[in-house]
């Protein structure tokens, strides 16, 4: 029974209730609020007249911005429960006050006043009930659950217009405005126990939506400028209040001219009556649609296309009513305000409003619905009061403009999704130029007006980064910007200036070397000449004789800079001179690779990069196994700098190095010799090694197999299917192929995703049943190896689409898919099911989803069929026979720990067919 009941509800094991705490809330006030709004609308009509509605409108607009301001001021000290309370507090004021003044005979303000409170009630405890709500939800569980509650509170609507129907005759206006009363009342109690017993999603931020974060209102205003989405969100927001304000004044006015048509003289109460029977059933359609059809019609449909269904409905009804008055269209009218506007329009709006920036989600619904919306009925009533008799014109041009907004939301909904992710991720992997591309070319500019506002700051280390990031960027009118600050710079400032200069594409300008050469005769640091000493000579402009008496020089600079200037002076005086001054060069250049001293090792090799010559890249590959680190770093730095497609033979002992290192500078270098070499036959083993690098370092690695040209597609498609290569090594030939040959990746995507998608489900399945199946066996190893392996091959298959074209950022993706906040994990869930193929994310849906455990064990079964219960033997043969390496050893491994039968010759006989990384692993079980 309770299972037919979530699939009913679309809502998972567990959150019954979650949900219907939330659900008592919204009935509770649903009610009260109903009752006073219905009653003081028929009160109004009858009392007072439609043709009066737009003085109503403009005070409750005027009212509601006062409201807004005090609203959101209160945001920013204190809770959104504390606010729905106050709000609730003065509602039941409200109620109580207006049954006593209608018991009497009021004066004619009244109904204005009962009018105008009725409806700023309602407003505010959409807003704020809707803001507290949200604190304990997250995207994926909202689009679920959010239906329900606004079936909840059309539930109240029905309740509270069979109360006006049935008991109106009877308690009379009073009594039902003190049930109303009574209502909000326990919509209080209700709302505490929530606050009490529910834990709250936070948004995994610096600052959490409600964590204290005190932010001004105009650094509010600048956040909502910033944000595209959050722009056209909240103007679209706008044009449906104007469109709701003209329609109820259509409706209204509609309604007034038939039953003053229908009898002379209006009977008290039947306007009202009338009213609440619509509303009644009106609330009774939206239950339905809401609790059974909308959650499953967001996911088919999807929510950017869900927003378009509001404009279109208004715009059908003006279609027909500004041609004919009919009661039918008026109460279509009613439909759209009170039906279509509060199932839908609600509902994807407080879907919509998560992707707006995380740092104003909380204030947006505030804002839309305390200001943006009394906006939109200020200017209505404006209007109104302007064009009344032309209203329903009117409110087809506003019908219009309002599908123009809504398909602008459906074109940037899935990008706003994506940097909302964006802005709360930490990218460590990126460089500046990566950043720059991210950005627009207006951001582009405002970043680099930064950077130059940073060699403004009063320390050298800001002023150091700012130079770095120019001399990354390649901006050549940035050099002089630089020559202002350097020669105010202490000494290291000025070293360290002199080392980012030597490899930047700047270090030969005229304006630099002029600058530099003044600090060779810098008399305040000996440490400082020797630098700049040192860099001049590697560009030849120092005289010869001048060096001659530093070739032995005890100074190590010193004599490293006479060294390069008798090799690449550019004023010897002949060219035997010329030759000579080599000579003598290359044989303290001998001397100083023979020293024992690491330091002399790595100048000499240094020196020797000067060369140009392949002879030089040979003599310092043997350097690269010395046991000092900072040898092996200059030997790699040599060789980075001399290697071309000369040096082929050597890559095999290049790769070796690159397998055993662990620097992170070593390897960078020797990967840049591997990228000048080009060997595209090196290529399978440069991707193996890949797997255990940094970040930068796969960036490196992806750059330089790129260069190998088209000729290796057919052989990066082979790895990119081959499952028995670790995943990491398979990712990075996809993302090479995509780029390569984008159409043959996606040719043969779904073929891969067929695959991983099983393996995936495969892993998931047992690592989940194989516990329970032996609960007398530790397998913890199993079932920890199955459950990384399921998590392995998702990051595959998201990489695989980022690489595919299908989806931006996978890495972010991954990354959200990976968190433990659930906010964060629903937007990336949320991202991947608007930017990839709908058929490819149905496939993958039930795995990435926050699906109940039993939810995804049935997926799994209905993807295989039916998964055969196989024996803990059987399923570890299975993984023996896996092509994955990875399935393999974890296999035997097991097979060891449980001294299962003839495992000894089982892997023996294994490793005859096996490769050599397997039988190393074998060797030492087997020895163990």
């Amino acid at each position: 029974m309770q299972k037919l009941f979530r699939k009913a509800f679309g809502i998972y094991s567990g959150e019954g209730s979650h949900a219907f705490r939330f659900a008592r809330l919204a009935i509770f006030w649903a009610f009260g609020s109903q009752c006073l709004e219905t009653l003081s609308d028929g009160l109004f009509l009858e009392k007072i007249g439609a043709e009066f509605l737009p003085r109503v409108y403009l005070s409750i607009a005027l009212g509601m911005i006062a409201v807004s301001s005090i609203v959101l001021y209160s945001l920013k000290h204190t809770s959104p429960y504390r606010i729905l309370t106050a709000a609730m507090i003065l509602g039941a004021m409200i109620c109580t006050g207006a049954a006593i003044c209608v018991a009497a005979t009021p004066p004619e303000w009244f109904y204005y006043a009962i009018k105008v409170a009725s409806r700023m009630f309602f407003c505010v405890m959409i807003a704020c009930s809707w803001t507290f709500t949200d604190q304990y939800h997250d995207l994926q569980e909202a689009k679920r659950v959010y239906s329900i509650y606004s079936a909840a509170y059309f539930f109240g609507t029905i309740i509270s217009g069979t109360a006006i129907n049935l008991f109106l005759d009877k308690i009379g206006f009073s009594g039902l405005l003190l049930c109303a009363a009574a209502s909000i009342c326990c919509a209080m109690a209700q709302a505490r126990g929530i606050a009490l017993k529910v834990k709250a999603v936070h948004d995994d931020t610096i600052e959490g939506v409600f964590s204290g974060s005190r932010d001004s209102f105009s650094s509010v205003v600048r956040l909502i400028i910033r944000s595209r989405f959050a722009i056209v969100l909240l103007l679209l927001s706008l044009f449906i209040q104007l469109l709701l304000t003209v329609t109820e004044f259509n409706y209204m006015e509609s309604f007034g001219n038939f039953f003053h048509a229908s009898s002379e003289e209006v009977a008290e109460g039947k306007i009202t009556e009338f009213l609440a029977k619509c509303r009644a059933l009106i609330s009774l359609c939206n239950i339905i649609f809401g609790v059974f059809f909308y959650g499953r019609f967001i996911r088919r449909m999807g929510l950017n296309n869900a927003i378009l269904i509001t404009p279109l409905f208004f715009f059908a009804v003006y279609s027909g009513w500004v041609f004919n008055d009919a009661l039918i269209l008026a109460v279509l009218g009613l439909v759209a305000c009170d039906g279509v506007l509060f199932t839908i329009e609600d509902n994807c709006f407080n879907l919509l409003s998560n992707a707006v920036p995380a740092k104003l989600k909380s204030k947006v619904r505030i804002i839309n619905d305390s200001f943006f919306e009394p906006i939109g009925m200020l200017l209505s009533s404006l209007l109104l009061f302007c064009i009344q008799s032309e209203s329903r014109w009117l409110g087809m041009t506003l019908a219009i403009f309002a599908i123009l907004l809504a398909l602008t939301i459906r074109s940037i909904y899935s990008k706003a999704i994506l940097i909302n992710l964006k802005d709360n991720a930490l990218h460590f992997e990126r460089n500046l130029r990566a950043w720059l591309a991210s950005m627009t070319r207006r951001e582009q500019k405002e970043a680099k007006k930064d950077i130059l506002e940073s060699l403004k700051s009063d320390s050298e280390e800001t002023q150091l980064l700012a130079i770095e990031s120019l001399l990354q960027i390649g901006d050549a009118k940035a050099i002089g910007k630089i020559l202002q600050v350097a020669p105010r710079f202490g000494t290291f400032s000025k070293i360290y200036l002199l080392k980012i200069l030597d490899t930047s594409s700047f270090g030969n300008d005229s304006r630099l070397i002029e600058t530099i050469d003044t600090w060779v005769d810098e008399n305040g640091s000996s440490e400082l000449s020797k630098w700049a000493n040192y860099y001049l000579a590697k560009r030849g402009l120092h005289h010869p004789e001048k060096a001659e008496d530093d070739l032995d020089h005890p100074d190590l600079f010193l004599r490293g800079a006479a060294i390069l200037t008798m090799k690449k002076s550019l004023a010897n005086q002949s060219l035997d001179y010329a030759a000579l001054n080599r000579t003598i060069a290359s044989k303290k250049l001998d001397l100083m690779l023979k020293s024992t001293r690491i330091d002399e090792i790595g100048m000499g090799l240094d020196i020797l990069a000067e060369d140009n010559s392949l002879e030089a890249a040979e003599r310092a590959l043997p350097f690269l196994s010395h046991d000092s680190l900072l040898v092996k770093r200059a030997a790699a730095r040599c060789i980075s700098r001399l290697a071309d497609k000369r040096l082929a033979r050597h890559t095999p002992r290049l790769i070796e190095e690159l397998e055993a290192a662990h620097d992170n500078s070593f390897r960078l270098s020797l990967l840049d010799a591997l990228g000048k070499i080009a060997d595209s036959t090196t290529m399978k083993e440069i991707l193996l090694a890949s797997v255990h690098f940094r970040p930068n370092e796969r960036r490196r690695t992806e750059e330089i197999i790129i260069q190998m040209g088209l000729k290796i597609v057919p052989l990066l498609l082979t790895l990119t299917k081959d499952i028995s290569l670790p995943e990491r090594a398979r990712i990075l030939a996809g993302k090479i192929l995509g780029r390569l040959a984008l159409p043959q990746l996606q040719t043969n995507l779904i073929d891969i995703l067929d695959i991983e998608i099983e393996r995936a489900y495969f892993y998931f399945y047992f690592g989940h049943t194989i516990q329970k199946q032996y609960p007398l066996y530790d397998l913890e190893m199993l079932q920890s190896a199955l459950l990384t392996g399921y998590q392995s091959v998702i990051d595959f298959i998201i990489h695989l689409l980022g690489a595919a074209g299908s989806l931006e950022d996978p890495e972010l993706l991954v990354r959200g898919l990976h968190s433990r906040n659930a906010k964060v994990h629903s937007h990336a869930v949320e991202s991947l099911e608007r930017t990839c193929s709908l058929s490819i994310f149905r496939l993958i849906a039930p795995l990435v989803d926050d699906l109940p455990l039993e939810d995804k064990m049935a997926a799994c079964l209905r993807w295989q069929g039916d998964y055969p219960k196989l024996t803990l033997s059987e399923l570890l043969g299975k993984l023996e026979q896996s092509p994955s390496l990875f399935d393999k050893i974890v296999a035997v491994r097991l097979k060891a720990k449980l001294q299962m039968p003839n495992w000894k010759q089982q892997l023996r006989e294994q490793m005859k067919h096996s490769d050599e990384t397997f039988q190393q692993f074998a060797y030492e079980l087997l020895e163990t």
